[in-house]
């Protein structure tokens, strides 16, 4: 846990930008255009703003992954090279195994199979190992990306796998095997060429599938079905060898398939990723913008490449991309122009031919639609159409300048129009919903559940300074815990998981455990009750500094001034209650029967609203 610090893990699979003393970053686990995933080193957490998600570098692991805790552990001492003495799973762990663990280990046994009847079998080595040297591909490249041979059989790998233990259920639900109605498996992949699919972490989720035979009558390539591990839409081929290129150049390069891809990373532009096997899509692109704000596509110069062009620079927009387009030579595809030149040559040409999207659309174009006023202002409506999409203020003026510029047109003209465009499409995504109007509530019952509100409130304040600040001295001789345990003494709680937390670091405290590690809290606790704790912990906005400018003067920050933090916390808590029994006291005068017991309540109800006085001046607020 010490080693595996929280900004290195989360940061492995999102792309974390410096905010103040946090990292922020696209959240991975619900889809947004706008950062709200947290991540905080000094606390070792992250949390999400959009959709709740919280917890701690082995927590991330574990949802993620959809692994068990142990094994979540055993990910992260094998990324820190942490050894683990084990020698049998506990029966805890063997329960924990679910049907997903399953279908990842069958994946994983059946890219071994067919790497080994490419490298091992007649068949493989003289069909497919001699067809991957032909096209140039070295030892290294065939093994980084696992690439393997299904044997002409039509049942050898099912029947491999059901000798090997492995659960024909299974095979079916992987989509590796067909089931006919006798009960008979078949393979999926037969002679063919083996492309493993890994997902973000590693792991393999499907296959793609290149037959050899130029008149076969089935399809060139074929890939695996959707299944509960392999979703198409949301996986990059070869995104798993690229994440860690594509952040050292902040930018990914998508290509079309398969063999684009291996032929790019052989030659050294490693951050090449494609959409093989589906349509570019949404969920794609996100994944990339967990990397990277930077993409550049790379198509084929035929119409169905330039069309899948144009769609992508649209969906690219939409998410806030910055967005180029790449053409090679006529005759080239990736795979031929690395091999026709060298890196050096390759690395200038891209450099060079990389254009913004205005420019290669207004380069597709034929030269008598330039010269037909209606056609040229169809094309520029097109345009505008995608710039729009661009919320950057600065980045929409530049290309409109471009615009401008490359067709001749009045930039003015073009600015209208585009304000036009901007304010139908604001309307349209801004469309209010339907609401009906709820019933009117009774004006008592409205007080009571805003003061029971803000009573909770106050202590996740109180709770949020004692597991920041509580180990720190308040006193020469008092820890904040025991100042705070002091001025609470007796007090009821609201909020559950508070009075439980507020308990348990009690009974830390008198076991002198490390009250610091928040973790320590709550590491044996229910998933709500984490997301509990590390939402009362986490800050969502930080003081910029240009506040300090502005003021002309130097903010303190609550941790340096923690000893107030503490107290305002104990203040604000105590106000709240005493506010609200002397609303209770007010609503059960009515209720006493006798002059006494009306004079007793009175002289109680005196004493609290001196008291709230108090600390109404004390706390700045009288």
């Amino acid at each position: 846990m010490n080693a595996a610090r929280v900004d290195e893990v989360v940061g492995e699979f999102v792309n974390l930008k410096k905010r103040g003393v946090n990292l922020l970053g696209l959240c991975p686990f619900h889809n947004e255009k706008t950062p709200s995933f947290t991540v905080s080193p000094a606390k070792g957490i992250y949390k999400c703003f959009g959709c709740g998600k919280a917890g701690n570098s082995v927590n991330f692991i574990m949802d993620h992954e959809s692994l068990s805790y142990p094994e979540a552990l055993r990910y992260l001492a094998d990324k820190y090279n942490i050894e683990i003495e084990e020698t049998v799973l506990a029966k805890e762990e063997i329960e924990q195994k679910t049907e997903r663990d399953s279908l990842y280990i069958l994946m994983s046994a059946a890219q071994k199979y067919y790497s080994e009847r490419l490298h091992e079998d007649e068949e493989g080595k003289t069909i497919a190992l001699t067809y991957l040297k032909e096209r140039a591909l070295t030892p290294k490249t065939i093994e980084g990306f696992q690439l393997g041979w299904s044997s002409l059989g039509r049942d050898d790998f099912s029947q491999w796998a059901i000798k090997n233990g492995y659960n024909r259920e299974y095979l079916v639900k992987t989509g590796m095997s067909f089931e006919t109605e006798q009960g008979s498996l078949f393979d999926r992949f037969r002679e063919r060429i083996m492309f493993p699919i890994h997902n973000i972490a590693g792991k393999i989720v499907g296959f793609g599938g290149r037959i050899l035979r130029s008149n076969a009558k089935e399809a060139k390539y074929i890939n695996s079905p959707e299944t509960d591990i392999y979703n198409k839409s949301k996986i990059l081929y070869g995104l798993f060898q690229a994440r860690k290129a594509i952040r050292q150049r902040d930018e990914a390069l998508l290509v079309e398939g398969y063999m684009d891809v291996l032929a790019l990373h052989q030659a050294g532009i490693e951050h090449a990723v494609a959409s093989s096997g589906t349509s570019l899509t949404d969920d794609q692109l996100r994944l990339v913008k967990r990397f990277t704000d930077n993409i550049t596509f790379l198509f084929d110069g035929d119409a169905a490449g330039q069309k899948a062009a144009l769609r992508a620079i649209d969906m690219a927009l939409e998410l806030e991309l910055n967005v180029k387009m790449l053409l090679l030579p006529a005759d080239h595809d990736p795979d031929s122009f690395v091999k026709a030149y060298d890196i050096e040559y390759v690395e200038q040409y891209f450099k060079d031919h990389s254009q913004n999207f205005i420019a290669f659309r207004i380069g597709l174009l034929p030269e008598d639609v330039l010269r037909d006023p209606i056609k040229k202002s169809e094309i520029v409506r097109e345009m505008l159409n995608s710039v729009v999409l661009i919320k950057d203020i600065i980045k929409r003026n530049l290309y409109l300048r471009e615009i401008s510029k490359l067709l001749d047109f009045d930039e003015k003209v073009l600015n209208d129009e585009l304000r036009r465009m901007a304010a139908s499409k604001f309307k349209k995504d801004n469309k209010a919903p339907d609401l009906t109007l709820a019933e009117p509530q009774v004006i008592s019952q409205e007080q009571a559940i805003r003061s029971q509100a803000t009573a909770v409130n106050q202590e996740k304040q109180l709770l949020k300074v004692l597991l920041l600040y509580g180990s720190r001295m308040y006193t020469d001789d008092m820890t904040s815990a025991q100042f705070i345990y002091r001025e609470t003494s007796g007090m009821e709680w609201e909020n559950d998981h508070c009075r439980i937390l507020f308990e348990r670091y009690r009974e830390a405290t008198e076991q002198e455990n490390n009250l610091a590690d928040v973790n320590f809290l709550i590491h044996d606790q229910p998933e709500e009750m984490r997301r509990f704790v590390y939402d009362v912990i986490t800050e969502r906005y930080q003081l910029s500094p240009g506040w300090e400018k502005f003021l002309r003067r130097t903010v303190v920050s609550p941790d340096a001034n923690y000893k107030e933090e503490v107290k305002s916390a104990i203040g604000y808590l105590k106000f709240t209650k005493i506010s609200k029994i002397v609303e209770e006291n007010q609503k059960g005068v009515a209720l006493l029967e006798t002059d006494e017991a009306i004079d007793e309540l009175f002289m109680l109800q005196q004493v609290l609203l001196n008291m709230r006085k108090q600390l109404a001046v004390e706390l700045g607020i009288g």
